[in-house]
């Protein structure tokens, strides 16, 4: 069917523009004059320029819908259907007063392709850069098992764990980040503006420097004469290790070195478990087959290494057995874990089991962070004190130097 493109106003003056699937240009005009909608134009639009404008590409500086947002969309939706209120009188509500720009358009284009006759999970499989995977399926198993609203408040639930989990990491890494940051600048401050003053003096004293000092008047000299060559090599590394973890087997050593660093890949594995089980346990509660969850699951994980044991899970699954056996061989989920999914399975209480874990690792990833922000603060400050202070006695060794030798005579 042709597709057109359409500019138009509606009672408020507010510009609306997308794209209608229509026979003729007559029935397009005819759609938007239902809507109560001013048409300023309509033309036909290109496949091509349609593909664009649902997959975002083309448009770098556009802004992603937050996880936030989704939570309230969802929350939102689900209230207003619960009312009674039918899906398109309800998301044109939702388009009327969403703030982000990106989340309008996207729903706007939902309502179109929901007046074309698609379902509405058919309608946000074409919108896969702003819905993820677990809305979609949670959509689709909601609409048939005629429980949309509770799917909708789920997810809802879901998107404002994952969010309150993200801000607590991020606040916890805000004040390490700007003591490294300060630690830098004021390194390089002293580095290229304050020691090649102190090094003039002392070579017109022609005093025999100490090996600290002769380090620090290296790395002065290089960070005056040669940054070039430091920032074409950070730069040559950057885009290597970027071309590197474009790889499969990059991703998968990263993701694995990831795993096993000091504190924080015990930290990063409770983030993924938390993730894993919150995400399952909604799916499988809203009735998703359980093959299509853990490919849902695999795809959210964000670890190639849970990301393969998930898929071993599948296989098992596939052959009748059980989800848990595999995963415990992959020695990546603590045994906790694996043994509460296995009685889950076995009592038919895998979403609520599912749950308590979630809840449990949640809280662990709670006390953790806060833990590892209260440890890295005094830390940071001293690593901080140590190259500034080596510096600053790099510079006073040869002063002490010249004043014993001056006593001395």
């Amino acid at each position: 069917m042709p597709q057109y493109a359409y500019r138009a106003r509606d009672n408020t003056g507010k510009l609306q523009t997308g794209f209608i699937e229509a026979p003729r240009e007559t029935e397009v005009a005819s759609q938007l004059r239902e809507r109560n909608l001013y048409i300023i134009d309509i033309k036909p639009a290109s496949e091509k320029k349609r593909e664009l404008s649902l997959t975002g590409a083309g448009g770098i500086f556009r802004k992603k819908v937050k996880i936030k947002e989704l939570a309230v969309f969802c929350r939102q939706f689900a209230t207003i259907i619960a009312a009674g209120i039918p899906i398109l009188q309800a998301l044109n509500i939702l388009a009327r007063q969403a703030e982000s720009r990106r989340l309008r358009e996207t729903i706007t284009g939902v309502v179109e392709q929901l007046e074309s006759g698609r379902t509405l999970a058919e309608s946000l499989k074409r919108y896969r850069d702003v819905f993820p995977n677990i809305f979609i399926s949670m959509i689709e198993a909601g609409e048939v098992g005629g429980v949309l609203d509770k799917a909708l408040t789920r997810l809802a639930d879901h998107f404002e764990k994952e969010h309150d989990i993200r801000e607590k990491i991020k606040s916890a890494m805000t004040y390490p980040v700007l003591i490294i940051c300060l630690a830098i600048c004021a390194v390089t401050a002293l580095l290229t503006f304050v020691l090649p003053k102190f090094i003039q003096m002392l070579n017109d004293m022609h005093v025999e420097l100490p090996l600290p000092t002769r380090i620090i008047i290296a790395v002065s000299n290089f960070l005056q004469h040669s940054w070039y060559f430091a920032l074409a090599g950070m730069l040559i590394l950057a885009l290597a290790f970027r071309k590197f973890t474009q790889t499969q087997q990059g991703i998968l050593i990263i993701d694995r070195i990831k795993l096993k660093l000091p504190v924080f890949g015990k930290l990063t594995q409770k983030v993924i478990i938390s993730r894993f089980c919150r995400t399952l346990s909604t799916l499988v509660h809203a009735g998703v087959p359980i093959l299509t969850a853990l490919e849902v699951v695999k795809k959210t994980c964000g670890n190639q290494v849970i990301s393969n044991a998930l898929t071993k899970a599948e296989e098992s699954v596939r052959e009748g057995l059980s989800i848990a056996e595999p995963l415990e061989r992959s020695k990546v989920f603590p045994p906790m874990v694996t043994r509460m999914m296995a009685i889950g399975e076995d009592t038919g209480t895998l979403d609520i089991l599912l749950e308590r874990i979630a809840v449990f690792y949640e809280r662990d990833v709670n006390d953790m962070v806060a833990r590892l922000s209260s440890l890295l603060e005094p830390i940071l400050i001293v690593f901080m004190g140590v190259i500034i202070g080596f510096i600053v006695i790099s510079m006073l060794l040869p002063m002490f130097k010249v004043f014993s030798g001056a006593g001395i005579q």
